[in-house]
């Protein structure tokens, strides 16, 4: 939607860098933009206008959470671009969130495609539920360097999805007692800093806040393997 009136477009603007400012002192609204814009009155949407802006739900979700809680969000076709507080909206935005819902089956491919551009930025997930509130996380890739078994421990797992671990020197143990499939430590661990799961078809995303959840109550950092790839899960608080 393109904002003509020049007032109108730089009140809109002001409100948390809302839009994309266009020449003659226009302002270009994204879906999810305008359909916030007249959440704040700014603008009055028509129902077939607001019908269509909405189709992509779980996007507008995720948009209308994050300004609510004050922060300068930019939409674009990869997800939802989020700037810090006291960052310069102007410059490499500080994640790139994408949406997710609670009760579907994860898919890794969106993800994995931005973790693999390799930029300076957070790569963030935003888990909605069924109230429409929003949980989320950060993701990272996760490289294990070499290390070693710590004097008289013994390997007693034998699984070839971890052999990459059993191989460089980590000991392994069961994690059913935190409920993933092994709890790892490194030569310097007294307590296991990581909880592997082994992500298989049919687990949703509740599974995984599931997860994270407990690791975050035990203090370990839940890493999922997926597709030989391996990738933490960090709670956080936009």
């Amino acid at each position: 939607m393109l904002i003509k009136d020049e007032r109108l477009a730089a009140q809109i603007y002001n409100k948390g860098k809302t839009g994309t400012p266009k020449e003659k002192g226009y302002l270009l609204l994204k879906p999810e933009e305008a359909v916030y814009s007249d959440y704040r009155k700014d603008i009055e949407l028509k129902e077939e206008h607001k019908n269509i802006f909405t189709n992509n739900n779980d996007r507008n979700i995720i948009y209308h959470d994050l300004k609510e809680r004050g922060l300068i969000v930019k939409a674009d076709k990869e997800g939802l671009r989020v700037y810090d507080r006291g960052t310069d909206a102007k410059g490499q935005a500080s994640a790139l969130v994408l949406p997710k819902e609670h009760n579907k089956v994860i898919d890794f491919s969106d993800i994995f495609s931005d973790l693999d551009r390799i930029l300076d930025r957070r790569t963030q997930i935003g888990i909605i539920d069924a109230e429409n509130d929003v949980v989320y996380y950060v993701i990272e890739n996760i490289q294990w360097p070499k290390t070693k078994l710590k004097d008289g421990a013994k390997q007693a797992i034998n699984d070839e999805s971890v052999k990459e671990l059993i191989d460089k020197g980590y000991q392994v143990n069961s994690g059913l007692k935190f409920g993933t499939h092994y709890r790892v430590y490194d030569y310097e661990s007294k307590h296991a800093p990581w909880l592997i799961h082994i992500v298989e078809k049919g687990i949703t995303w509740l599974d995984i806040t599931r997860m994270v959840r407990v690791g975050h109550g035990v203090n370990k950092k839940i890493v999922l393997l997926h597709n030989k790839r391996w990738v933490s899960f960090d709670w956080i608080k936009p």
